[in-house]
């Protein structure tokens, strides 16, 4: 029978989810598998105020429905469906309820973090965006904590270990909630997906996202981040295949905004429109906080086809796209002229990596399973990654299939030991074939007696390896843990089975390691750790008015101006945000509309309180000379009182209350003689300045 590539799809469990307190598993991230639009058995729902407690009650004796948590602040309540209700029909009932305001899927958001490139060196992203400059007037980002909701940070690494937040009101370690907030522990954040207050990474994206923003600077060991010294309040949401339901971001961004972050670090995104993640944005926004997103890594249009967060229509979100080492758009960043604000380097960047440790590991190269614990037909195979040595399978045997009506495990035998250890996940590389109705699980156990299924796999394959990873969170301090993998079939038919090689379970180690990553999310936080660095350089700063230092004080760049812009067409510039410099305008154009006036334009791509001063000088010889000094938001003037049959240059500049920019372009325009009736008569017409600069 031929093989094809197994479609890994999520495995759901609600005896894991209430034993752990956490929903575990999920196929959406793995290699070659699909990617889930959101989470079964449950919704997001808002009943309407009058109504909320009595429609809650009726629905859970009418339907089972039960209520898993509620957001008090967005009045929306997290529910858990019965096993016969789903979620399509679910949305029917409560879509045409009376009493409910919206109900809608708990959404996944998937990290968007994309394969790493050739490195064309270390830091080159924090000189492109002028950090160095910056750095004259402030290195320290502390005065506003930056929250990470992410796949969790490696709070011990040495590179990163000083500028993890610590919660002022929690005692750590007393097994007492101190601050009263429903979070036992939780000194330095929280991990939603485990539900401890442990935020380790287990995926590698969270850490390398925590290091662009504040890596330790200046301490002779090696990254830096923007901010040198800073407080990061690590928000883990995602696990270990980097995957999150909206319900942990809403908590996780909930979390945030209680504790007192100024800016929130969004390395993720989706594309389904939720309206309880916009809600809580909302209220994210009344609390005058920041949220830095991710712009996404499709290469396609936001204003068309939105990703979200980046793409809510709210004031205090800026989108990130993401800029290439020569100075172009990275060809698998979204972009938009409307919805995309502004670019941040993103491919090759070089952060901080999560140290590792193996407990466990074997490659069956010896061609011995003495030391695994397994079911006939289970043993070892010569089809091995790499093509020689030994892999273990279901069906070893030249050409055999696996059996109908069977259910066959094989494990190690000897437990594994995570006393002390957070962080841990399971890793192999696996091909073959499974048939439709038959499945390989994942299953974990800390006796050998009850196991927990993690991961299901499901359908048809082909020969060719993938490689795995199964978040082991649910057995982190565990002193006997043990992993099993499971085949059960039915009688409808036969295939050739899986082949699994290289297994290893890892945990989370004090080490200084790096990578190079590439996406929209490497891109993000060079803006957050700026936007860091800005309100704590100028505290009284509104959350707005740092936005506004931010898209308004960009490197104008030509790719990202035209067939693929953003908002500012541009790419951030420390130094200049940090000073209140704004970018020169950008596509000025004169014409002459009579032959005594001439109309000048120029391309609104600024955010907030810019004014412009514009210059005139007349004729070759002549001398610029400010003509008008206009208010903000404006991007036309009417230039009067000309001679005829005369040229005119033109010059324009930004400013804000502290700087002026340097000049646009200068265009020229020729008045004509009053008997052509106007418009580029008399020598010269107009000329149009498509010039951008960097």
């Amino acid at each position: 029978m031929g093989k094809r590539v197994i479609r890994i799809l999520l495995a759901m469990f609600v005896m894991l989810s209430i034993f752990w307190g956490t929903d575990i598993g999920s196929g959406g991230g793995l290699p070659g598998g699909r990617r889930p639009a959101y989470a079964p058995g449950e919704l997001l729902v808002k009943y309407k105020p009058a109504l909320r407690k009595a429609a809650a009650e009726y629905l859970r004796q009418r339907w089972g429905v039960s209520t898993l948590r509620t957001f008090h602040d967005i009045g929306v309540h997290h529910v858990k469906l019965p096993a016969d209700l789903a979620v399509e029909e679910a949305l029917d009932l409560y879509r045409n309820d009376p009493d409910v305001e919206y109900a809608e899927p708990n959404y996944y958001r998937y990290l968007k973090a994309t394969p790493n490139d050739t490195s064309f060196g270390l830091l080159w992203g924090l000189s492109t965006i002028s950090a160095p400059g910056a750095w004259d007037l402030r290195t320290d980002c502390a005065a506003a904590v930056v929250a990470v909701i992410d796949s969790g940070v490696d709070f011990r690494h040495p590179d990163i270990a000083a500028n993890v937040w610590s919660n002022p009101a929690e005692v750590a370690g007393d097994g007492i909630d101190n601050d009263v907030n429903g979070y036992v522990d939780d000194v330095m954040g929280w991990d939603f997906v485990a539900g401890d207050a442990l935020p380790m990474d287990s995926n590698d994206h969270g850490t390398h996202v925590a290091g662009t923003i504040a890596a330790v600077g200046d301490n002779a060991r090696g990254v830096a981040g923007v901010c040198w010294t800073g407080k990061l309040m690590i928000l883990r949401a995602f696990d270990a295949v980097g995957v999150a339901k909206s319900s942990d971001i809403i908590a996780a961004m909930a979390y945030a905004r209680s504790k007192g972050a100024r800016v929130i670090n969004a390395s993720y995104g989706g594309g389904d429109f939720s309206q309880a993640e916009r809600d809580e944005i909302s209220n994210l926004e009344a609390a005058a906080i920041l949220l830095i997103a991710a712009a996404g890594n499709e290469g396609t249009d936001n204003d068309s086809t939105p990703s979200y967060p980046a793409s809510y229509d709210l004031p205090n979100i800026i989108a990130v796209a993401a800029t290439s080492q020569d100075d172009s758009r990275a060809g698998f960043s979204n972009y938009g002229q409307n919805s995309v604000h502004v670019a941040a380097p993103g491919t090759n960047i070089y952060s901080t990596k999560p140290g590792r440790q193996t407990i466990f590991s074997d490659n069956f190269d010896d061609g011995s399973i003495g030391d695994w614990t397994v079911q006939s037909p289970w043993g070892v195979s010569t089809n091995a990654y790499g093509g020689t040595g030994w892999s273990i399978s279901d069906s070893p045997g030249a050409g055999g299939d696996y059996a109908n009506n069977i259910d066959v495990s094989a494990r190690p035998t000897n437990p594994i030991d995570l006393s002390g250890k957070t962080g841990a996940v399971l890793t192999f590389k696996l091909k073959g074939t499974i048939l439709a109705g038959d499945a390989l699980y994942v299953e974990t156990a800390l006796d050998p007696a009850t196991w927990t299924p993690l991961l299901g796999l499901y359908g048809d394959s082909q020969n060719e390896w993938v490689d795995l990873v199964v978040d082991l969170g649910n057995l982190d301090g565990a002193a006997t843990a043990y992993f099993r993998f499971r085949l059960q079939t039915d009688g409808s038919g036969t295939a050739d089975g899986v082949y699994i090689d290289d297994v290893a379970v890892t945990a989370a180690a004090v080490q200084d390691t790096y990578q190079f990553l590439q996406g929209t999310s490497m891109a993000t936080p060079h803006v957050t750790g700026l936007a860091a660095l800005v309100w704590s350089h100028t505290p009284a700063l509104t959350h707005l008015q740092v936005k506004e230092r931010i898209l308004n004080c960009v490197d104008r760049l030509t790719a990202l101006a035209t067939t693929t812009p953003v908002l500012t067409q541009g790419r951030i510039n420390a130094s200049n945000s940090i000073r209140n410099v704004p970018a020169p305008p950008v596509g000025l154009s004169a014409t002459a509309a009579s032959s005594s006036q001439i109309n000048l334009t120029w391309a609104n791509t600024y955010y907030g309180q810019i004014g412009f001063k514009i210059e005139r000088k007349e004729g070759a010889s002549g001398t610029f000379a400010e003509i008008a000094n206009l208010s903000t938001n404006t991007t036309s003037y009417n230039d009067t009182g000309l001679t005829s049959s005369t040229a005119y240059t033109y010059r324009v500049r930004a400013h804000t209350s502290d700087n002026d920019s340097a000049y646009s372009s200068e265009v020229t325009a020729t008045t004509p003689a009053p008997s052509s009736g106007g418009g580029g008569g008399g020598g010269g017409g107009c000329f149009i300045d498509t010039a951008l600069g960097k």
